[in-house]
């Protein structure tokens, strides 16, 4: 007959609590290590905190069977907790933590081919197997960039145009013109982007589902496992949409004040940086995009910020602006 032995429970419960839930890279960030032990006999071996900051990138041709993948360490320390040997009391103990995110380093990114994560990685060893134990806590970083980082021209009222000659059996079908005009294309991450666009249909057929969007463009970098060839996968992902419905033929239609708000959660621009020493293995752009049917595509590229000017008086003229009944700031 065989002995039922009990599972013994875990005597020790770990959490982290931070003080803020995303960190600026350049930026120091602090946080608190919770233990809660319930073990009087409890001695430590080992109690310390690992911050991570790793890149990775990833994927496997279909054609030709190659294996690419790149990784990037761009944040590593190691934070010892308790002295060796000591006991640990009953009861909930807390443990700080002082963190200082390079300021180079990327934005935190979840991807099918490539991630950018920052973890805290809190590790207890005792004399006692119910109270050792090991969990892992994610951060998000936001790359550090501000207004007075890229060009000033991107400041400016702009216009866009494009034309699109459309043909049928090599003869001419009429011309689709397109006008967008931006106060500027450098946004902060939270802030709504406002336009407008003029289309003239010259044709005999009608524009069906035009529309705005805002389109965050990934690009991933890896190297082949053996060849050591560098390979890069690009991956888009519309973030905000506005609908300005269809346009009849032979019609010229404006639409003022189209509102497109960038989401506080995405990450800001991140450029390649070929002529660093160390280049980003994952670059995000973003693109202003209207689009209607049959086939009319048009780009323009944003740029878009983790904050505004770094000097306050900088700041441009607060407006407000009401989409779906609720009001935006920017």
């Amino acid at each position: 007959m065989e002995c039922l032995v009990p599972n013994r429970m875990p005597t020790v419960a770990i959490n982290v609590v931070l003080q803020e839930p995303r960190v600026l890279a350049g930026d120091e960030f602090f946080a608190k290590v919770l233990l809660d032990s319930a073990d009087p006999d409890t001695i430590v071996g080992e109690f310390y905190a690992d911050i991570e900051g790793v890149g990775k990138t990833g994927w496997v041709n279909i054609h030709t069977d190659k294996i690419y993948e790149a990784e990037r360490e761009y944040l590593k320390a190691h934070i010892p907790l308790m002295p060796s040997g000591a006991s640990l009391p009953v009861g909930r103990h807390q443990f700080p933590l002082r963190i200082f995110v390079p300021e180079t380093a990327p934005s935190s990114y979840e991807s099918q081919f490539g991630t950018n994560r920052y973890t805290i990685k809190v590790v207890l060893k005792t004399n006692s197997e119910q109270s050792t134990c090991s969990e892992v806590f994610p951060f998000i970083v936001v790359a550090r960039s501000f207004f007075d980082d890229i060009p000033q021209s991107v400041m400016k009222n702009v216009e866009f145009k494009d034309e699109v000659d459309f043909t049928c059996c090599s003869l001419p079908f009429g011309t689709v013109s397109i006008k967008i005009a931006l106060p500027r294309t450098g946004y902060k991450i939270g802030e709504v982007v406002t336009c407008s666009v003029m289309v003239y249909n010259r044709t005999r057929k009608a524009l069906k589902d035009c529309s705005l969007q805002v389109v965050l463009k990934t690009q991933f970098e890896a190297m082949s496992r053996y060849e050591h060839v560098n390979e890069k996968k690009l991956t888009e992902q519309v973030i905000e949409t506005a609908a300005l419905g269809n346009i009849k033929s032979r019609t010229d239609v404006q639409f003022d004040n189209c509102l497109l708000k960038i989401p506080e959660s995405v990450p800001p621009t991140q450029y390649y940086n070929k002529h660093s020493p160390d280049p980003n293995i994952i670059a995000l752009t973003y693109t202003l995009r209207f689009i209607a049917l049959p086939g009319i595509e048009m780009e323009i590229p944003l740029v878009v910020t983790a904050k505004g000017y770094r000097d306050g008086h900088k700041c441009c003229l607060e407006q407000s602006y009401e989409v779906d009944r609720r009001v935006y700031m920017c």
